[in-house]
């Protein structure tokens, strides 16, 4: 499903796929109203020992990919995942930051990240020393295989929080299935109680998720735009919900290019704007992306 709503018709087991994912996406943001977006890194699974469990986590993107793939593209800003489990954690972080990382992203219910994990104070320290922003995934999980269910509430991102890290929770703890546990109330609480944290609007458009997104649309503050490209982007659940009328629906239901056509969803949603731009608060931006950027 979503390869085709991305415009991908090629096998899996393909060898070109990655580089065929690579070109449709750069040519989607060329395409699109977004100046920049951030590519993800995954890292693997590790235990607490820092054993390295290979193929658990379902998907495994390599820093140098990103890194490599932002060097050549200036759309590209480039977004490592470094599990604080592994050995020479911290060095891998300065090496990735020194090679242009604006960001880091962990699924703790994935790749079993227990944040709050006093041994991992020293890596949240770092990593709020050099500026870095921690996207973490928050609530449910199912494109991906979910190894630790109990690290799905946004209160396992209270350590880094502690430590000075501004840390964005994807999803703001919604439910990705029915049965979830949905824990936008805890994201809540903390969003009240931490300055330094933040909320995103990736994937936010089906059933599941409209009480969030009007909670959200209320009260905007340090919320921030995400696609979670390419998981798909359902226009029909707002007109249902009577926030767009049918011309609107036609209008997004039309546009072919999935980032575009959550831009304008978002926009037709009533975000402010600075939904768009408020991460270049926290990014850490290498100079000559910056200068391009202002």
């Amino acid at each position: 499903m979503m390869a085709r709503d991305v415009g991908i018709d090629i096998a899996p087991d393909n060898p070109a796929l990655d580089n065929v994912y690579v070109d449709r996406l750069l040519r989607w943001v060329q395409e699109s109203s977004l100046e920049k977006v951030v590519i993800l890194a995954c890292d693997d699974l590790f235990d607490e020992l820092g054993t390295r469990h290979p193929g658990l986590s379902g998907i495994y993107v390599p820093n140098d990919r990103v890194l490599e793939l932002a060097r050549a593209h200036s759309e590209f800003l480039a977004g490592v995942s470094i599990h604080p489990a592994r050995k020479h954690a911290i060095a891998e972080l300065e090496r990735c930051v020194a090679a242009g990382a604006v960001l880091l992203k962990l699924l703790p219910c994935v790749q079993a990240v227990d944040c709050n994990r006093e041994a991992y104070r020293p890596f949240w320290q770092r990593l709020a020393e050099l500026c870095i922003p921690f996207l973490a995934h928050t609530g449910g999980e199912f494109s991906l295989p979910t190894h630790r269910p109990d690290l799905r509430s946004p209160e396992m991102l209270r350590l880094p929080l502690e430590c000075g890290v501004n840390v964005v929770a994807a999803h703001c703890g919604t439910r990705a299935l029915p049965w979830h546990p949905d824990y936008f109330e805890e994201f809540e609480a903390m969003r009240r109680s931490f300055p330094n944290l933040y909320g995103d609007i990736a994937a936010l458009s089906q059933p599941l998720h409209l009480r969030t997104l009007e909670k959200l649309r209320e009260n905007p503050e340090r919320i921030l735009y995400g696609s979670d490209y390419p998981v798909v982007t359902s226009v029909f659940w707002s007109l249902a919900k009577g926030w767009i009328n049918r011309s609107v629906y036609l209008q997004l239901r039309a546009i072919r290019n999935p980032l575009e056509r959550k831009y304008q969803l978002t926009k037709a949603l009533g975000f402010p704007d600075n939904i768009f731009t408020d991460v270049w608060k926290i990014l850490r931006i290498p100079r000559q992306v910056r200068q391009h950027a202002l």
